[in-house]
């Protein structure tokens, strides 16, 4: 991908950069949007950072910003909430819309979609627990067991991982090999979100593709040091390598997870940069996994270091970004 300088028409916008905010990645949040304003002030634009909370809507309006840079993770900012929010206000914003941003947002949903658009995702079952909000660790326990036998009546075969419904980053996901490994991942999972998806394990090689504005950029290999790509090899410096391009897959099976990923992007109804994320199983054939609609913009995130390998830098990639802003109800001419 080759940038070409163009004018911006935020260049003389006051521009405020989203991020914090709710939820259980709120601190990666924080890490992406201030490396977003830093390259953005680099460039010579008016930033204004603003930590997301419940007075939201005052300080939007009490800032004067004109358009929204979204580097918001999770429920509360990557799920349409705060999309919807701004197209009310009539406030211009990166990333994907209210309805695809929900839509990604909703582990089940997306994997729906997926399947009705006929593209390859793994088995799953979604599990919603019946806890009270206070309900101690003996409780939850209890009833992450109960859940843990619906999953073992639905005939999925281990390993298995287990997946918060409507989180991300990682937070509160474990692989389990076996019926105790699973009714203590759904103990945890349980702590974050009262519905869980559980979904069949891949065996074979994981990678991700970042997609910007319907572009696949190169695809990246993801080689964790432990069992699987959790939070702490997330966002630990060292604990992942990042080959570009994946080791061992062939240009055909390259070439065909791209297709499947820029699919996926297509079929979501995403816009600007999203990233999806594919297993390569031991026939070499991709299956989709998720879609993020606001990928991590952190110094270890996967988005930027696609960008880069395709000539991109990380301030060039902010800018562009910015540059697509736009309200959802009244097209690119906003």
């Amino acid at each position: 991908m080759e940038y070409q300088v163009r004018d911006n028409k935020w260049r003389q916008a006051k521009v405020g950069v989203l991020l914090g905010g709710l939820s259980e990645e709120r601190e990666v949040s924080l890490r992406s949007g201030k490396a977003m304003a830093t390259a953005l002030r680099r460039q010579g634009f008016d930033v204004t950072e603003i930590d997301v909370a419940r007075d939201l809507p005052a300080r939007l309006v009490a800032s004067g910003i004109q358009v929204a840079v979204l580097a918001l993770h999770g429920p509360y900012g990557e799920d349409g909430t705060v999309q919807g929010l701004l197209e009310i206000l009539g406030i211009p914003y990166t990333g994907s819309g209210v309805a695809s941003s929900a839509n990604c947002m909703d582990k089940g949903l997306c994997k729906r979609l997926l399947r009705d658009q006929g593209l390859p995702t793994p088995p799953w079952v979604i599990c919603r627990g019946r806890l009270a909000p206070d309900s101690d660790e003996t409780t939850r326990r209890s009833e992450a067991r109960r859940l843990a036998e619906e999953v073992r009546a639905a005939g999925l075969r281990y390993p298995l991982f287990v997946k918060p419904h409507r989180s991300g980053s990682s937070v509160g996901i474990a692989r389990v090999a076996t019926f105790e490994e699973l009714a203590g991942g759904l103990a945890g999972a349980l702590a974050v979100s009262a519905e869980i998806l559980v979904e069949q394990g891949v065996i074979g090689r994981e990678v991700t593709l970042s997609v910007f504005d319907g572009q696949g950029l190169p695809l990246v290999g993801i080689l964790p040091s432990d069992t699987f790509f959790d939070y702490h090899c997330k966002y630990t410096a060292g604990r992942t390598r990042y080959p570009i391009p994946p080791p061992d897959l062939d240009e055909e099976t390259m070439a065909e997870a791209t297709r499947l990923g820029v699919a996926a992007y297509e079929c979501a109804g995403c816009r600007g940069l999203a990233r999806v994320d594919l297993m390569i199983d031991a026939d070499n054939k991709p299956w989709i996994l998720e879609i993020n609609t606001i990928p991590g913009m952190t110094e270890t995130s996967l988005a930027p270091k696609a960008a880069a390998h395709a000539g991109l830098s990380f301030d060039a990639l902010v800018e562009r970004i910015l540059a697509g802003a736009t309200l959802e109800q009244c097209g690119a001419g906003c």
